[in-house]
């Protein structure tokens, strides 16, 4: 969303905007870092796409998916920062075949979900640059990526004790899929907007503040390279 770049489009340096088929993509620098921002819009098909669009046309060094997302857990509130490293998609689903939900077929470990990984490096990196031994609003969490806005405590329940995620978000292992693909470095940073028992007031409430509060992570590592 808009929300979830504006803040960093603002603080690129040397920017400029352009359009590519449906893309709007604004190039520009963070520290030493040369930068491509994209927003992808909503959901699993328009981040996998966006994904791939990056790799093709930009060949990134690495990937770094940032925004917002929802608690799954008690232990998770909104304002948290989370940084991402295991992904599931709670809503592919081929039980029909004997394999559980969120198995995606690709011949590995077919009686778990499918599990992609954020780059153990770039998780490492971002832990040291924030602080997470300081910090207790700064958790490492396994997400579950669907292309369902969950708001329903049940549902909740039901998705972290079938997956043993702690956080949920719509776009996420979309993401890892593509770039798992491509071997291509991935780090995915989200702020909790919303917390286990609360869902689209509170994520209303919040969408600005906590979008905001993700970019200004990610700028401060990256302004630091």
């Amino acid at each position: 969303m808009d929300e979830e770049i504006s803040e960093i489009r603002n603080n690129l340096k040397n920017s400029k905007t352009i359009q590519k088929n449906n893309f709007v993509i604004t190039k520009g620098t963070l520290g030493n870092n040369n930068i491509v921002l994209i927003k992808s819009g909503v959901g699993k098909v328009a981040a996998s796409t966006t994904a791939q669009f990056i790799i093709d046309n930009y060949k990134p060094v690495y990937i770094v998916n940032t925004g917002i997302a929802g608690s799954l857990s008690p232990d998770i509130k909104a304002g948290d920062i989370i940084i991402v490293n295991k992904l599931v998609q709670h809503d592919f689903d081929v039980t029909a075949f004997g394999n559980p939900k969120g198995y995606i077929d690709n011949g590995i470990e077919p009686d778990k979900p499918t599990v992609f990984n954020s780059d153990k490096k770039l998780v490492e990196k971002f832990k040291k640059e924030l602080n997470l031994n300081q910090n207790k609003n700064i958790k490492i969490c396994t997400i579950a990526t669907g292309d369902i806005f969950v708001n329903q405590e049940k549902q909740k329940q039901a998705i972290r004790n079938a997956f043993n995620a702690d956080v949920i978000d719509m776009e996420s292992a979309a993401i890892a899929q593509t770039t798992q693909r491509n071997n291509i470095p991935l780090i995915v940073i989200r702020t909790i907007s919303d917390s286990e028992n609360n869902s689209v007031s509170e994520y209303k409430k919040n969408k600005e503040t906590t979008a905001i509060q993700t970019a200004l992570s990610v700028l401060s590592v990256l302004n630091k390279d």
